[in-house]
């Protein structure tokens, strides 16, 4: 499983969202949508910054884990603030709506971006026994 793989289950996790979001329809479904393209976009740069910290040498491990962690934060409360106390905004997109689309993206690139290092950890057979 390499980072090509993760970016591809983002990817269906988009698609997956705009489904929903489409279902949902109005102010709810562009806050949804609003909500995972946010996560989504925030966990694409974080695997990429991750994968060229671990390029530069292994005294970096968690470079891209909290840049990507600090961005997510940062996101979600200037996205949930602008949503809730702008009122043309908010007309378009429901605030609440948007928690909700950024929290289940982020699980989702949590699993999506987790599963190349759950791989390497797994302990190699040895052609010995």
């Amino acid at each position: 499983m390499t980072s090509r793989s993760s970016y591809l289950l983002l990817a269906i996790g988009l698609a997956v969202a705009g489904l929903v979001a489409w279902q949902l329809g109005g102010s709810s479904g562009a806050g949804a949508l609003l909500g995972v393209l946010a996560a989504t976009f925030v966990s694409a740069l974080g695997l990429a910054w991750s994968e060229r910290s671990r390029r530069l040498g292994p005294g970096r491990p968690l470079d891209g884990f909290v840049f990507t962690f600090l961005a997510k934060l940062g996101l979600l409360g200037a996205g949930a603030l602008c949503l809730r106390y702008v009122p043309a905004a908010g007309e378009i997109f429901d605030w609440s709506a948007y928690l909700l689309g950024f929290a289940a993206a982020v699980l989702w690139a949590m699993l999506a971006c987790s599963l190349p290092h759950l791989r390497s950890l797994r302990p190699h057979r040895s052609s010995a026994q």
